[in-house]
């Protein structure tokens, strides 16, 4: 029971923190096309970051990783709760 509710919303905050930094991101680039009318360049900004780049890239791809195992695990319980209430034909 417990542990249903823990990945509910564990997969919750998930899912609010990745709209967030997509938001955030999306925001960002449009203020700066708003200001200088072109986008900024990734590698340019990565590279004022310094050593830290490659911590921000791995925060990042366990956030996707993450994302991406709470959909799957989601979307399989999802599929066998279909399939269990399924009604077993009678050999017809």
């Amino acid at each position: 029971m417990f542990g249903n509710y823990q990945h509910n919303r564990t997969g919750n905050i998930l899912w609010f923190a990745i709209l967030i930094w997509f938001s955030s991101s999306l925001l960002s680039q449009a203020l700066y096309i708003g200001l200088h009318g072109i986008p900024y360049d990734a590698v340019e900004l990565f590279g004022g970051v310094g050593p830290a780049y490659y911590l921000i890239v791995g925060i990042e791809l366990i956030m996707w990783t993450l994302l991406a195992g709470f959909s799957i695990t989601k979307m399989s319980r999802r599929m066998k709760i279909k399939s269990s209430t399924m009604v077993p034909s009678l050999g017809k």
